[in-house]
């Protein structure tokens, strides 16, 4: 690939975004609505275009050389020649270096692409909002931060993407700050995710201070392909950060995972994403399926080279992905929020690619996100017309009805859902059932994760095609849902487009020139992640495949058995339910048991040091520092008689004094 053509376009990609922050920023309301309109999903729309350049000119080269780093700008240069040869080189570079290769460019074709569409159907959504421009502003903003993080080549940068994407979340989650529930979601996404950043800026030091290079010596280097060089398989220098599965290799792989479960909302960091439901729709869209929650799993993707040399760090991985997937799914199946349902499918789902990181099934989970960011995007951007049209209103037990009113979101909805479940031939069918196959090969505890992930299959069908049936069937239960009408052409595009891709971009990973399964996505990623280790034989895998379909559609039976056949009224009160259906619904008591266990006794601490330790122990003793001073003032006081002939008796006392400690220091 020509470097001065992927310099150029690497710089609109991230630029173009950028400066529709800075218009919509700095003109803080005064431009017209319909110039920011254009501008705010224009500069992703042109990002979108100049990464498909980028792919198409990668795509023209042998799979080998499908990887290039551009510099930007020298920063910070302090390497040295290290006496083992000119190339060996030791000191700090942390220049601003782009690296583009088959798994930053997928990022950047989702995040612009997708992230582009949920940009258009902004415009009709918020355009009675009176921070439109402000929206804007904070939108285009969040996707130069995933830009910059996914297309870092430093931890440097890396980590600067990667902050700013935690701080553009709480601005779009907190964006109708009139709401006190608004502002309390951003800054508990914020605080959330800060704690698990100190991990990941914890696991990124540790690779500085302690990765070796060829001969030994430290190379306090913060570029990761430097890094990726000197560890895991294949690398010149196998025990760059010690030995296979050692302790401290071990230690970064958990510290990075920290910072990764915070972002993807992975138990136990998990308890904001719900709660991110207070900003509007298309955020929503935008977190959920196309940027931030999928960093994590790009972080332990991009970091493979380190978890293949710390198996308990990805066993980690492995069993926290398959419990959260889980553990969401059943909530997911109480809820009656309609965004908070799809918001607990998003918490499994992602459950489901990082167990498929965490077992080195890196393509299966990339594909997975691939997908996913297909079928989320349409299901939030469908839920968004319904509740557009419900004045706001999100309860499911609210709608009913709709699929007469609203047959065009009907539809798209439905072939989200059916992407969800994993039904052929919607794209979630050929990517979680690779997901899941893979995982049958190569994971741990084999096969009980993989039974743990196929059950998860039941769960998402049963969330996802219960919402369809409570409030797209059946009558109207509100005034709102008897006239409902379809959303407007600017937020109906966007749904039926990402429709279209929910149903075809599964086959992108089928060969059929060579009539073989699971081959072209995997291959497109090998330069980056390699080949899985393991492979589920044809007999496995054909049985994994048809097990995972029938329980999908099991799962869809089991709510045509409850809902339609009426075995559980819709009215039921929550505090009446039996216990199993109480813990789903109350979320496992998560936020009561970190209230208890965090919240209050850091508040009554603080509480204590107020009323007590502040005004008894640390203003007494600042009082008693003053008294001292003052005290000590009113003595030397009296020495200031305001007579010349004392002044000379103290001055000429202090000389003679001065110069007798001289005259002993000299002799």
């Amino acid at each position: 690939m020509n470097p001065t053509l992927i310099l150029v376009l690497s710089a609109i990609v991230l630029g173009l975004p950028t400066a529709g922050f800075a218009v919509s920023a700095i003109s803080a309301g005064r431009l017209p609505h319909r110039l920011v309109a254009w501008t705010g999903p224009g500069v992703i729309l042109g990002a979108f275009v100049a990464t498909l350049i980028i792919f198409v000119a990668m795509l023209q080269q042998p799979a080998s050389s499908r990887g290039i780093t551009v510099v930007f700008w020298h920063w910070l240069n302090t390497s040295v020649a290290s006496g083992h040869g000119v190339a060996a080189q030791t000191g700090f570079n942390a220049n601003f270096s782009i690296r583009i290769d088959p798994l930053s460019v997928l990022m950047m074709l989702v995040i612009t692409g997708i992230g582009g569409l949920i940009h258009v159907y902004s415009v009709g959504y918020m355009a009675e909002d009176p921070g439109f421009n402000r929206f804007f502003a904070y939108m285009n903003i969040f996707i130069t931060s995933m830009l910059l993080l996914v297309m870092s080549n430093t931890l440097v940068f890396l980590v600067i993407g990667w902050a700013m994407v935690a701080f553009a979340s709480y601005a779009l989650i907190a964006f109708w700050y009139e709401r006190r529930s608004a502002v309390v979601a951003g800054r508990k996404a914020f605080v959330t995710q800060v704690i698990g950043d100190v991990g990941l800026y914890l696991g990124a030091f540790l690779i500085f201070l302690n990765l070796r290079g060829a001969h030994g010596q430290l190379l306090h280097t913060v570029n990761m392909q430097t890094i990726f060089a000197n560890v895991g398989p294949g690398a010149h220098f196998h025990d760059g950060l010690g030995p296979l599965g050692g302790g401290m290799v071990t230690a970064i792989g958990i510290l990075l995972f920290l910072g990764a479960a915070a972002k993807s909302a992975q138990w136990p960091l998990h308890t904001w994403l719900p709660d991110a439901m207070e900003g509007p729709t298309p955020v929503s869209a935008l977190i959920h399926a196309a940027t931030m929650v999928t960093a994590g799993v790009y972080l332990v993707a991009r970091f493979h080279p380190i978890y293949q040399q710390a198996p308990v760090a990805a066993g980690l991985v492995a069993f926290i992905g398959i419990g959260t997937a889980m553990m969401a799914g059943i909530i997911g199946c109480t809820q009656y929020d309609i965004k908070r349902v799809i918001a607990y499918s998003t918490m499994s789902q992602i459950g489901l690619m990082i167990f498929a990181v965490g077992v080195g099934a890196y393509s299966a989970g990339m594909f997975q996100f691939f997908t996913h960011a297909c079928f989320k995007a349409l299901l939030f951007l469908a839920a968004g017309n319904v509740i557009h049209a419900l004045h706001d209103d999100q309860d499911i037990r609210l709608m009913g009805g709709l699929s007469k009113r609203m047959k065009a979101t009907f539809v798209a909805f439905t072939v989200g859902s059916l992407a969800l479940a994993g039904i052929p031939i919607f794209a979630g069918f050929f990517s979680k059932e690779e997901l899941l196959g893979s995982g049958l090969a190569l994971g741990p505890a084999v096969p009980w994760l993989w039974v743990v992930g196929v059950l998860v299959n039941v769960l998402t069908s049963f969330y996802i095609f219960r919402v369809v049936w409570i409030a797209f069937r059946g009558e109207p239960r509100s005034e709102h849902a008897e006239h409902a009408h379809e959303a407007p052409l600017l937020m109906l595009l966007p749904v039926l487009v990402l429709a279209g891709l929910a149903t075809v971009v599964g086959f992108l990973n089928v060969d059929f020139a060579g009539f073989a399964p699971i081959t072209l996505f995997s291959a497109f990623l090998k330069p980056v992640l390699g080949v899985p280790a393991a492979t589920a034989s044809d007999t496995a895998g054909a049985l994994a495949l048809l097990a995972g379909f029938l329980l999908s559609v099991g799962g869809i039976v089991l709510v045509w058995a409850v809902y339609g056949r009426g075995l559980i009224s819709r009215e039921l009160v929550p505090n009446h339910l039996p216990w199993l259906y109480q813990l789903s619904f109350r979320k496992f008591y998560w936020d009561e048991i970190y209230d208890v266990a965090l919240v209050r006794p850091t508040v009554s601490l603080a509480t204590v040091i107020r009323r007590v330790i502040e005004p008894e122990v640390m203003d007494g003793a600042l009082g008693g520092i003053r008294d001292s001073i003052a005290a000590l003032a009113d003595d030397f006081r009296t020495f200031q008689t305001g007579f010349l002939k004392d002044y000379a008796t103290w001055f000429f006392f202090f000389a003679v004094v001065g110069l007798v400690i001289l005259g002993l220091r000299l002799s």
